[in-house]
């Protein structure tokens, strides 16, 4: 038996990253002997365990959804995301557990730093099987804050595209206007082999810049958002980042970050009642009740508004993308979320911090950088321009050199 279905067969009934009976040793183990014999020049991923978030279709696998609706309504043609990851070489390990249908209402998952605090959400069980060391890669979604938040909240390596790099295709959707696929990770140099399998028309030659950047770091209304703790430890990394070759300017992003989570929540919830309207009319009993609301408020938005929602994200986006070309800005650099991982299994945290750069499109890596007295994790987003996703990841890479090597530990290493 491998060392990761060791991990999985001790710590798996208390972390629950997976979806019951989802994974299987036996599969798992001779899949893994396979992948053995597999030439890493053409399968790059091989030897790399795989989790699915439990939203995206895989064959062989019912997609449920979080939910107790028959899975039936679900069925469909495997994502091709998916597909250029096995592809690659990556070993299924099993389908992770997701907040119902991607929006608030958690699974049982636990953060596997400390099993008294969330993992964040929607892709929960993603996160926290990489935390875990169950996979070394696992897949979620994020409208939000979906995917970077549970990684900072689990101390792992969070990756957003640059929106509709990674396509959307078998994916139970959310948000058609806000979705991206995103990649959870254990280490940043596998996330970068997963990157060039499965981000449309990669090619790192292009992006051979200056070697002095300027890093942005947002003012006001958004990093009002973050508790003393959260601020304290990013004013620490800041301070090492200005001893590089890295130019560090604070720039005004936005006067009012609540009335613009705002119009998100609309948007997101206008389109999320169009995916659901009709499963809902059948199997409103079925859903939970953070589901009910949010499907319930989508359904009194106009088709009028929705219109002019949708038009407003387009706008905020060529303005930030514009506001980036003009101030000559590399990157931003943000912490993740306005707090650590929150105590308790019934709210998945804040998304504020995450969902203005999901908004305007752009895409964002997450790094921990370090833990507190209670073992849980913090860390940072960095946040770059439009379509070069190939130059966010040097950026990761260097911030990492910048981190060191980190000690974060799990509950049964404590």
């Amino acid at each position: 038996m491998n060392k990761k279905s060791e991990l999985i067969e001790k710590y798996e009934s208390s972390v629950k990253a997976f979806v019951p009976k989802t994974f299987s040793r036996k599969v798992l183990n001779d899949n893994f002997k396979k992948s053995q014999k597999l030439n890493k020049d053409h399968y790059p991923l091989a030897g790399m365990f795989l989790g699915i978030k439990d939203i995206i279709k895989i064959d062989g696998y019912p997609t449920a959804c979080g939910s107790n609706l028959p899975t039936d309504l679900f069925s469909g043609p495997q994502a091709s995301s998916v597909t250029k990851l096995l592809n690659a070489g990556a070993i299924m390990v099993g389908k992770t557990v997701t907040t119902e249908f991607a929006i608030s209402d958690p699974g049982l998952t636990r953060n596997p730093r400390n099993l008294a605090h969330t993992p964040g959400g929607s892709s929960s069980g993603s996160a926290a099987a990489v935390a875990a060391g169950f996979c070394d890669i696992a897949i979620g979604t994020q409208t939000s804050g979906s995917v970077i938040r549970p990684a900072g909240f689990c101390g792992v390596v969070g990756y957003k595209p640059t929106f509709n790099r990674i396509p959307t295709d078998g994916i139970i959707p959310f948000s058609k206007s806000m979705d991206h696929l995103g990649v959870l990770a254990s280490e940043i140099d596998i996330l970068e082999k997963t990157m060039k399998v499965i981000t449309k028309g990669w090619s790192q030659e292009r992006f051979q810049k200056k070697s002095g950047f300027k890093i942005a770091v947002p003012t006001g209304s958004y990093m009002e958002l973050a508790d003393s703790e959260i601020n304290s430890q990013f004013s620490d990394f800041l301070k090492k980042i200005k001893l590089t070759s890295y130019t560090v300017e604070n720039f005004h992003l936005i006067d009012d970050i609540f009335t613009y989570n705002d119009e998100l929540d609309e948007l997101i919830h206008a389109e999320l009642y169009e995916v659901h309207a009709n499963w809902f009319k059948h199997y409103k009993d079925y859903y939970q009740p953070l589901s009910r609301t949010s499907i319930e408020a989508g359904q009194k938005v106009k088709s009028e508004r929705l219109d002019q929602l949708r038009s407003k994200a387009h706008a905020y986006s060529r303005w930030l993308n514009k506001f980036m070309r003009d101030n000559d800005i590399d990157l931003w650099l943000a912490p993740t979320a306005p707090t650590v991982a929150p105590r308790g299994l019934e709210y998945t945290g804040d998304f504020k911090m995450a969902s203005i750069w999901t908004y305007t499109g752009l895409p964002v890596i997450c790094l921990p950088t370090g833990v507190n007295q209670d073992n849980l994790p913090y860390s940072i987003q960095l946040i770059g321009r439009s379509g070069e996703d190939e130059l966010l990841l040097t950026h990761a890479k260097n911030m990492k050199a910048i981190i060191g090597k980190l000690k974060l530990k799990n509950f049964w290493q404590l």
